[in-house]
């Protein structure tokens, strides 16, 4: 039953890739896919602070959702990964909107250690991360919505056959759940770009 749900999902997202976008549309979203998905293969981890907030993100919608095991909440960081590893590739060919501290309301004479170390401020900073990410999204993103959603189903199946295991039910993997996650690590990549925050990459 869940290897039959599954390829059901894979088969609905691919439906609504190549129902909301034209031939060419489509083609550019999986050449951005391609490259994101080869940045987030070098991915190690996050900088220190986004790979703290990541880390708590997962965690706390992981309990939100009832969702137990490490399983799940390491799918779903490594779908902030790859929302992270989107906005790397997306934000200078696309001229997406840049970011600095005070769009994070953020001091601009602090330096990413004291940010890290403060809990008020990374109290304060992951509510306006989660604000961004759901309330002011464009802000940040501004490809056409029809791209936006195409790209979110292409990832969606891309993830859900690369993340779902026969311990990981295809619908813990939801579109809806894929979408949050990657518009976490979307704007986890901007707070970064704003502090001059670097992830680290695997050795090669």
């Amino acid at each position: 039953m869940r290897g039959r749900a599954r390829r059901q999902s894979r088969r609905r997202t691919r439906f609504e890739l190549h129902r909301s976008l034209t031939a060419d549309g489509a083609a550019w979203v999986k050449e951005v896919w391609q490259a994101a998905e080869s940045v987030r293969a070098r991915l190690s981890l996050l900088s220190p602070l986004t790979n703290a907030l990541g880390m708590s993100f997962a965690d706390s919608y992981a309990a939100a959702e009832l969702l137990e095991g490490e399983e799940i909440q390491q799918a779903f960081f490594a779908v902030m990964m790859a929302g992270y590893a989107s906005r790397t590739v997306l934000v200078s060919p696309t001229q997406q909107p840049p970011f600095d501290p005070a769009s994070f309301t953020l001091d601009a004479s602090l330096d990413v250690e004291q940010i890290a170390n403060d809990t008020a401020v990374v109290g304060e900073l992951t509510e306006r991360v989660r604000s961004i990410a759901f309330d002011d999204f464009d802000s940040v993103m501004t490809l056409p919505p029809d791209i936006w959603a195409g790209y979110v189903a292409l990832a969606t199946m891309r993830l859900q056959r690369n993340l779902a295991a026969s311990t990981l039910p295809g619908r813990e993997l939801s579109k809806e759940r894929i979408e949050r996650m990657l518009r976490y690590g979307y704007v986890l990549r901007c707070l970064d770009e704003a502090l001059d925050g670097e992830p680290q990459l695997r050795e090669d």
